[in-house]
């Protein structure tokens, strides 16, 4: 096995807990792993600090999976983890259930394995990998979380450009059992399919799931705008906590036309307009149309994809935000998500308070959101802390 020696001054983070090695912080390699090998990361003087497999080609060439050094990473200790990660979930969280049967089984380095992102949808198992090591042992894998869930189909949902990267072949499409037209599963009881044309990412946004469910709290009487709607689940909820009108907007026909279905299946289609538009031009111009809402949810893509888009991202984030806070009525509520990793949850409410000053009003934070619980995060690793979710009072 391989050896992987840091520098000096590049130690603390990775003894401390955080699961990357970044590649400044590599000072020697001792043998010729190929990539996807596991190796062994030591300190200057020879120490073991953990064990992962080796992505030569990426600024991160090492994701530690272990700091047991009798760990030999083979096809038993993935299944443990995966074990783990599913045992964890019914003990504490109650996924799945009747009620919830859509829900992310593994999420990278929170349960364990980094490179792996896979999510239940009901009887079928959607996967990405995104490491050429998690790749490399796709079938070992994908065995045990079939075995542990007992999910009849596995689609794999891969990014062509982190496979790029990583040196493998991208794949989307069913791995294994029947072919998949959608996905099909429950959330908080309420009945959702999403057609594998339309899914994003692993399919559906299960990260979301409280935050959801804090709007449809707040919901009831209330006029709603769905900013960036996807398929509408920020919609759909608000429409079961009684809002009485409903404004969902996205640019892609498909996800629009997803959403519209659904609502329709869950009777709502009455409450819930679906609008095909490009987002910032409709805000613009339902401001200038004297359009008002009671609660407007801004859920966008990722504005600040990495550290060095950062300073374009806030700039985005604030013009958003002040073309958000200008539909918002005296009194209202604006719910400001971020998925960006790069943008920390001080950075964002910082950026929506000068979003005010720039529309003119006052907020005041009631709650901040985060992902779901089934998206664990190392306390070692602030950067998988990615999503965030600010409700905030809106003064005139």
């Amino acid at each position: 096995m391989s050896t992987v020696r840091l520098r000096a001054g590049h130690v603390q983070p990775v003894w401390a807990g955080h699961p990357w090695v970044f590649a400044q912080a590599i000072e020697s390699v001792d043998g010729a792993p190929a990539p996807g090998d596991v190796v062994t990361v030591v300190d200057p003087r020879g120490n073991f600090l953990g064990r992962g497999y080796w992505s030569p080609s990426s600024a991160i060439p090492v994701r530690i999976v272990t700091r047991d050094p009798g760990d030999p990473l083979d096809a038993a200790s993935v299944g443990r983890r995966v074990e783990a990660a599913a045992a964890w979930r019914r003990a504490w969280l109650g996924l799945p259930s009747d009620e919830t049967t859509g829900y992310r089984i593994v999420h990278g380095e929170g349960d364990g394995l980094p490179g792996v992102v896979a999510d239940v949808y009901g009887e079928t198992l959607s996967v990405q990998f995104t490491t050429i090591g998690a790749k490399r042992r796709q079938e070992e894998i994908v065995g045990h979380l079939v075995r542990v869930t007992g999910c009849r189909a596995v689609v794999e949902t891969s990014s062509e450009r982190v496979a790029r990267l990583e040196g493998f072949e991208p794949h989307t499409g069913v791995l294994r059992g029947p072919d998949v037209a959608s996905l099909e599963f429950r959330e908080r009881g309420l009945a959702l399919s999403i057609p594998l044309e339309v899914a994003q990412k692993t399919g559906y946004y299960f990260d979301q799931r409280d935050n959801r469910a804090r709007i449809e709290d707040l919901a009831r009487d209330r006029t709603v705008l769905d900013a960036f709607s996807y398929v509408g689940a920020f919609a759909l909820f608000a429409a079961r906590g009684g809002a009485r009108r409903i404004v969902a907007i996205d640019s892609s026909p498909a996800a629009i036309a997803t959403g519209a279905a659904l609502a329709a299946s869950a009777g709502y289609a009455d409450r819930i307009e679906f609008v095909r538009a490009d987002v910032r031009r409709a805000l613009a111009d339902m401001a200038a149309a004297g359009e008002r809402f009671d609660v407007v949810v801004l859920d966008p893509p990722k504005l600040a994809p990495t550290v060095k888009d950062l300073e374009a991202g806030r700039k985005a984030y604030r013009r958003l935000n002040a073309a958000g806070l200008r539909l918002v009525r005296d009194g209202g509520l604006l719910v400001s998500c971020s998925c960006s990793a790069a943008m920390r949850q001080d950075d964002l409410q910082r950026t929506i308070g000068l979003a005010a000053r720039d529309a003119g009003c006052h907020v005041a934070v009631l709650w901040v959101g985060q992902q779901a619980p089934d998206h664990p995060v190392l306390a070692s690793f602030p950067e998988g802390r990615y999503l965030k979710c600010v409700v905030a009072r809106v003064d005139r």
